[in-house]
């Protein structure tokens, strides 16, 4: 059994020691490398051929495990809003308190993620010198209450699904007819798709920041219900990202 969602302590070193790296302007060839960073949401391993799935061919993702690191065992807080804490934190639930699913746009009770408290990966890598962007979901914040809280967390840019707000009957949508957050507000995007919106977000901008060392947080919508037909393309962010350096696919 795949668990939800994977913390990888070496990787979080990788990214924390970056900082002195970055404080004079490097030369090309010293360049750090771009992070693109995608975390599925209920993706179990029955799902990856690489992992010995029998019904399903996925070729992209075999290459990259075939080309970089595959992890067969590891721990892991098997809910989504701990596992979304600790790898922004890199600390262990029981640290940094979130030791439960909490939709806080849902259910509120003045839950919100704190960076003051537990500093963030993203601001770490912004102090040393990169560009940060994340599309995708969220749902540790209420960005009715705190509109402000992704760039607090460090991101530059950022394109969300809201999570359900309570009373915006609309915000329940993150596929069809999606309800988006972004730096000019909350609304509906009537016949789009939201993994489309998310995709293209990254891609823009990938390009517009292609000179400078770029950290992109994509936590997926997909492949979390509601179940519904989807034309998504995950492998046109993959390939339009240069020096890569990794992607984790898991659950």
């Amino acid at each position: 059994m795949l668990i939800r969602r994977i913390f990888c302590a070496s990787i979080l070193v990788f990214l924390f020691g970056c900082g002195d790296a970055a404080k004079t302007k490097p030369s090309a060839d010293q360049q750090p490398p771009n992070i693109l960073f995608i975390l599925v949401d209920d993706l179990g391993k029955e799902w990856i051929s690489s992992y010995g799935a029998e019904d399903i061919e996925t070729p992209n993702i075999d290459a990259l495990a075939k080309s970089g690191i595959k992890f067969n065992n590891v721990y892991s807080m098997p809910q989504c809003t701990p596992s979304r804490v600790t790898l922004l934190t890199g600390q262990y639930p029981f640290r940094h308190g979130w030791v439960n699913h909490w939709d806080v746009p849902r259910w509120g009770g003045s839950a919100h993620f704190d960076e003051t408290e537990n500093p963030t990966l993203v601001n770490e890598l912004r102090r040393a010198g990169y560009k940060t962007c994340v599309a995708g979901k969220w749902q540790i914040d209420d960005f009715r209450v705190e509109p402000d809280a992704l760039e607090k967390v460090g991101f530059d840019e950022y394109c969300m699904w809201t999570g359900y707000e309570a009373g915006i009957e609309a915000s329940a949508e993150r596929y069809w007819d999606p309800y988006v957050f972004t730096k000019e507000g909350s609304k509906t995007y009537p016949g789009a798709f939201g993994p489309d919106i998310f995709r293209d977000f990254i891609i823009d901008f990938l390009k517009e920041n292609k000179e400078d060392p770029m950290f992109v947080y994509y936590p997926m919508v997909l492949t979390h219900t509601p179940l519904v037909n989807t034309r998504t393309n995950l492998q046109t962010i993959i390939w339009a990202s240069t020096r890569l350096w990794f992607v984790i696919p898991i659950r």
